[in-house]
């Protein structure tokens, strides 16, 4: 259990830095004019594709895991992208426990499994991956935000 912790605090940590550093992030402001859903947010593309190689199998495709993993009734707050990192910060109108059985039924339908799960002051945590290599994978954090509102950050990607 103690490895499956460290496995995701050090994994959370590289997506945030490959998400925050180097020329290829890009951080797209929130909302996107108009007020609509996270689900009305065009998606991300990966300028260039291709070229992979190296470091073993590619794994599920970080767009696709990321979309898949929009939360229900959810407006995005923030989102930055860079190659091989999907990182989003949502604010949903659905309870915690209403998006905790969202994310227990959807984590697997993208190809990932839950491999840990830490509930904190009312929120929920998960640690997701592919295979215990944690090659591919990320986080899920959902928590109250106020209002009745709960927020969820949505971390993915490749290492």
């Amino acid at each position: 259990m103690h490895q499956a912790r460290l496995l995701a605090i050090l994994l959370i940590g590289a997506l945030v830095v490959a998400a925050c550093g180097g020329t290829a992030a890009t951080q797209q402001p929130a909302g996107g004019g108009g007020g609509g859903t996270a689900t009305d947010v065009p998606a991300a593309t990966d300028a260039g594709g291709g070229g992979g190689g190296g470091g073993g199998g590619a794994g599920p495709d970080v767009e696709a895991v990321g979309n898949a993993l929009v939360p229900p009734n959810s407006t995005e707050v923030s989102k930055t992208s860079a190659e091989g990192t999907w990182f989003v910060i949502y604010e949903s109108t659905d309870s915690v426990d209403a998006l905790k059985s969202f994310y227990e039924d959807a984590v697997p339908k993208t190809g990932l499994k839950i491999f840990s799960t830490t509930t904190i002051q009312g929120g929920v945590s998960y640690v997701i991956a592919t295979d215990e290599s944690g090659s591919f994978g990320g986080a899920v954090n959902i928590f109250p935000s106020g209002d009745g509102k709960t927020a969820v950050q949505v971390t993915v990607g490749k290492t």
